[in-house]
């Protein structure tokens, strides 16, 4: 029985040798493909022993006929170092008659680990007619015949960093123009994600490849980020360290290659010498990656400009706990216990900004201190010389300046939204104004606080030459505020502006969400500081409205990672309060691309619940915006809020 085997078995083997032989022979005895149907290789990108193939170049080849991809493998087309026999790391890619290889991109700082090892020679071999194997056309034909090329890759020795004489080794795709290295959105520690563990490096990306000679960790440093302020870590921390910065993937610019994880360009991963020092169950809080005063342009492209910083720190969020993640198959929970969801988008349909901070709703925070209204709406004129003007609403015309002649404390306060687009003026100190709380009968020890209300009572019985400026609603400053006294900027709902308001040296106080002036580059915080004052603001006891106020929010895209099919009716808990009135509508997330004009027309839409187009397609991502609206009504200051926001979707299957 063993005997038989074998005489089988070396049959077998026999037969096998005669096939193969017989096949070559017929193989060299073949005449070649007819002319009119071969596919033939009409260009070669770069020659073949021409310039030296840069890091990061592309071999181009293109044929007379459209090729079929699946002919394109790493046995017809192969791409070989001829010192060490190993293949070139990188993508063939076939797009009609054009074959392309593009090599990996290079990672370290020796530019040694991408497709090309630099110095190296390299032989491209193409396999035709008449192996079986051979790149063919879509329509069948082979490649008339096989054919080899040979290339070298530039060295990169005694080469610097790009830029410097004789380091053009790596070819950037748009010399002159740089991306943005950035959070990425969806990434954590972005605005619309999940925060950053405390424990963990940050993750940076680029819509094309950095080089990686550029980058040096001890150039760079994170800080915690003073605007806003966050309870979640120590007031004053010094700079942490970065200990290395990896480069993850380094692939060609967006729409020409593609990254490791699907996307084109660079994604580095920044690691902190130590983790972030933030504190358990005080929530998330904001830092910055920042270039180290004094140093250069930092990390770079493959021409040398520089692709963020030095001019602007990347912010990023950090949280001690990992928090749980709203987002499920087939639904997303608004709880409001962070702020990660909200957007502070200005929405001018609207008298303010619904409070959004983390506390498990959306709800107003209304100062008692922004009267009564008792003047209407107001249009401020060129001069002023009342004491303490109590409007709905008050404003500057846009090219209007206004003059407060007023002596002592001058109050400005309006109900709702408080608009400044022309400039405020106010030259009323002929002497030095005390400061608000350098005064001994208003001092006020330190780490304790009084409210709004009752220091303002002690203020006007004072009258020191003080200004105060107080909106229920938003406060929006787009024009210039110049006073020589000390002033007092407040919001129930959020601060904004542009430019920085000009006040007594030492004396500019804002007490409100937001604060967000634009401040010029070289502001020094020590020289006249932008801080809280040591005050709260308090909700009035009783309902002091002489007309409707309406305070909206707006939260960021959702869902983040799925792809909902048709949406369904979302599930909402709030309150109406004693008087008053919530909904929350969803409605397309580009809304804000639209600018004013979107939020106008979302303000118009009365279904609430619903998402504008339920029946959408696929893919497409909404925002949730709330709206809250309290009446004027005899009785206690019951606001209404909501505290809790189901939205459901069917998932493609």
């Amino acid at each position: 029985m063993g005997l038989d085997g074998g005489l089988a078995r070396g049959l077998c083997f026999s037969l096998r040798q005669v096939v193969l032989v017989v096949a070559w022979g017929l193989a060299g005895c073949l005449p070649g493909p007819p002319d009119e149907v071969a596919l033939q290789l009409e260009a070669l990108s770069p020659e073949a022993g021409g310039p030296l193939l840069l890091l990061n170049d592309s071999i181009r080849l293109t044929f007379n006929q459209a090729v079929d991809p699946t002919s394109v493998t790493r046995d017809s087309a192969r791409l070989v170092s001829e010192l060490t026999g190993l293949e070139a790391q990188g993508d063939w890619e076939v797009d009609g008659r054009l074959v392309r290889f593009r090599p990996a991109g290079v990672r370290n700082q020796a530019l040694s680990d991408g497709g090309f090892v630099p110095g190296q020679r390299y032989r491209l071999t193409l396999v035709g007619f008449p192996f079986l194997g051979a790149v063919r056309s879509v329509g069948g034909a082979a490649l008339d015949r096989s054919m080899s090329f040979d290339f070298r890759a530039v060295s990169v020795e005694g080469t610097e960093v790009p830029g410097d004489e004789g380091s053009a080794v790596l070819r950037d795709a748009s010399p002159g123009r740089a991306a943005v290295l950035r959070v990425a959105a969806g990434d954590p520690g972005s605005s619309d994600t999940l925060p950053l563990a405390w424990d963990e490096p940050l993750q940076l990306s680029c819509s094309e490849p950095v080089d990686p000679r550029s980058i040096k960790a001890a150039d760079y440093e994170f800080r915690l980020s003073l605007a806003p302020p966050s309870e979640a870590v120590p007031l004053l921390m010094p700079p942490i360290e970065v200990a290395r910065i990896e480069v993850v993937s380094n692939e060609g610019e967006i729409g020409t290659a593609k990254g490791a994880d699907g996307a084109g360009g660079a994604r580095l991963r920044v690691y902190p010498r130590t983790p972030f020092p933030v504190v358990a169950g005080r929530g998330p809080a904001l830092f910055e990656l920042h270039l180290r005063a004094g140093l250069g342009g930092g990390i770079r492209d493959f021409s040398g400009t520089s692709v963020g910083l030095p001019q602007r720190p990347i912010r990023f969020i950090v949280a001690r706990e990992w928090m749980r993640s709203p987002e499920g198959s087939d639904s997303y929970t608004f709880d409001f216990t962070d702020d990660l969801d909200f957007v502070p988008v200005l929405d001018r349909q609207s008298d303010g900004t619904a409070r959004w901070v983390g506390n498990g709703r959306v709800d107003i925070r209304y100062p008692a201190a922004a009267g009564d209204g008792r003047l209407g709406d107001v249009v401020l004129g060129e001069s002023e010389a009342g004491k303490d003007t109590q409007a709905t609403r008050l404003s500057i015309p846009e090219g209007r300046e206004t003059h407060l002649t007023g002596g002592g404390l001058v109050v400005l306060r309006a109900q709702g939204r408080l608009n400044l687009e022309g400039d405020l003026i106010r030259r009323a100190a002929a002497t030095e104004a005390p400061g608000m709380w350098d005064s001994a009968k208003l001092l006020i020890p330190q780490g304790q606080s009084e409210s709004l209300s009752t220091w303002l009572k002690r203020a006007a019985a004072l009258d020191h030459p003080w200004t105060v400026v107080i909106a229920g609603g938003d406060l929006v400053v787009t024009g210039e505020i110049n006073v020589d006294t000390p002033l007092l900027l407040v919001a129930g709902g959020r601060i904004r502006g542009k430019g920085r308001p000009r006040a007594a040296d030492g004396q500019l106080w804002l007490l409100g969400e937001g604060g967000g002036f634009e401040l010029p580059h070289q502001y020094n915080p020590n020289a006249s500081p932008n801080v809280v004052p040591p005050l709260l603001i308090d909700e009035p006891l009783h309902n002091p409205l002489a007309r409707p106020l309406t305070f909206v929010a707006l939260s960021s895209p959702v869902p983040k990672g799925q792809r909902p099919r048709f949406w369904q009716e979302a599930e909402v808990m709030g309150s109406r309060g004693g008087r008053g009135d919530y909904r929350v509508q969803f409605l397309r997330a580009d809304i804000l691309q639209q600018g004013e004009a979107g939020l106008a027309q979302a303000a118009r839409f009365d279904q609430p619940g619903l998402v504008v187009e339920p029946t959408t397609g696929a893919g497409t991502t909404v925002r949730m915006r709330v709206e809250l609206v309290v009446y004027p009504r005899r009785g206690s200051w019951d606001p209404p809020f909501v505290d809790r926001v189901d939205l459901a979707w069917s998932p493609e299957r």
